[in-house]
């Protein structure tokens, strides 16, 4: 399969492995798009729209093979963030990866609800507090409170 991240590329850490195979199972991203492309793109997409400190505060709570991905993104950028909303963060995802924008809102979808499942909820609150209310929506169902 074209999205098999788990087999046959580098070392991989645990925690990492868990996400790719949520995002290869939940996402169910075009054939022409590999699970550890998707989850850079719209982690570096969603670096952009961020301030530069919350980009590595976001980076700093993944885990080690996903901080390879975004920690890039978030290091070699200006200290503002880039305003967008929902449709141009679509628009730039499907643009990144050469595929429609319907097909981005799906790896969107799948790389954030993964990554969501793994973060501390105060890294979550601020996230969603530099996020207009239709971009958060990719991150899918709110989790209840402990």
């Amino acid at each position: 399969m074209a999205n098999q991240g788990t087999q046959g590329g580098p070392r991989i850490d645990p925690v990492s492995r868990r996400i790719v195979e949520h995002i290869e199972q939940a996402g169910r991203l075009p054939q022409k798009v590999r699970t550890p492309e998707a989850a850079a793109a719209v982690l570096c997409v969603l670096s952009r729209r961020l301030s530069k400190g919350e980009a590595k505060d976001l980076a700093s709570c993944l885990p080690e093979t996903l901080q390879s991905l975004v920690q890039p993104c978030a290091a070699h950028r200006d200290l503002a963030s880039d305003v967008f909303d929902r449709g141009e963060f679509l628009n730039l995802l499907a643009e990144h990866l050469k595929i429609e924008a319907a097909e981005a809102e799906r790896v969107a979808r799948a790389v954030l609800q993964g990554v969501r499942a793994l973060l501390p909820q105060g890294e979550i609150e601020h996230l969603r507090s530099q996020l207009s209310s239709e971009l958060w929506e990719l991150w899918g169902p709110h989790r209840a409170a402990a």
